[in-house]
């Protein structure tokens, strides 16, 4: 499935070293991956965290394959960071993905990342010193993705998928 989304620049494009992206792209077996990590949030009352694996090609941003982390420290509003900053790494994997399960004060979706989420993105990007994709699903079809590291963020508009 192909997102054409127009980037919304944060540090901005130059940091990036290259043109910014403008399309997320997630992949079949990814999507698939997305929507049952997506139930089993759901399904548990959890929030639920996964390795997100994906590549950066001219324009497009590729999310090619997700890898739930089972059993993790986690409760009705937090996911536990530790183990998605030990095993969520390069070379096999570029960031993580966890579901916002909660409605904001409005009875609306959360579809942005809280303060505490930002933390473990900042502390990923300092473990790792590479650029990491990072997304959060928060409603059946609803993510929110954005590329942030020592180079620069870059923010796509929330979108269904």
């Amino acid at each position: 499935m192909r997102l054409a989304l127009l980037p919304v620049l944060g540090a901005g494009a130059a940091a990036l070293g290259r043109p910014a992206p403008d399309t997320f792209l997630i992949e079949p077996g990814a999507r698939a991956e997305l929507h049952r990590l997506w139930a089993a949030s759901i399904e548990s009352r959890t929030e639920r965290v996964a390795c997100l694996a994906s590549t950066i090609e001219n324009d497009t941003v590729r999310i090619t394959r997700v890898w739930p982390l089972e059993n993790q420290d986690v409760d009705s509003v937090a996911v536990g960071a530790g183990a998605s900053l030990d095993i969520c790494g390069p070379p096999d994997w570029q960031g993580t993905v966890h579901t916002h399960i909660t409605l904001n004060a409005d009875h609306q979706p959360n579809a942005k990342f809280s303060g505490a989420d930002r933390g473990v993105m900042l502390s990923w990007g300092e473990r790792w010193r590479s650029q990491g994709t990072f997304c959060l699903l928060y409603a059946e079809t609803g993510v929110h993705c954005e590329l942030d590291g020592p180079s620069g963020m870059l923010a796509f508009p929330s979108a269904t998928y």
